[in-house]
């Protein structure tokens, strides 16, 4: 069975024969799309992302990002099961830069709020 294993360590089982930019999920019904779908927009969930066969890893992955419209299809096979097809892209040097930046942003203004509760809270 070939699985793909996204950062926060979710697992789901793939068809065979996946390739980055072209994945096709195997889920039970549309609700488990709706989880699939989740965990695909979590933030952070794509910085690394493993295909697997059985246990054995066969392809690792860094930052990556989707490659454009979440599915490119969507359909029910005969047992019911849903197969929802989408890809993946790696990440530019410019969208890392950019995601740096704002994380450091988001942790140097925690600390200008914290620093003026500080003084705010001596006067």
């Amino acid at each position: 069975m070939q699985k793909i294993v996204f950062t926060d360590k979710t697992e789901f089982e793939i068809m065979p024969g996946a390739g980055l930019n072209n994945i096709t999920v195997l889920l039970n019904d549309f609700v488990a799309l709706g989880k699939f779908t989740e965990t695909l927009r979590k933030k952070g969930n794509l910085d690394s992302v493993q295909f697997k066969q059985d246990e054995l890893i066969t392809g690792e992955y860094k930052k990556l990002a989707l490659s454009s419209s979440i599915y490119s299809n969507v359909d029910v096979n005969e047992d019911g099961k849903v197969l929802a097809t989408f890809g993946f892209r790696e990440k530019t040097k410019l969208e890392i830069t950019v995601e740096t930046i704002q994380a450091d942003q988001v942790t140097q203004d925690g600390a200008i709020m914290e620093l003026a509760e500080m003084i705010g809270g001596q006067a």
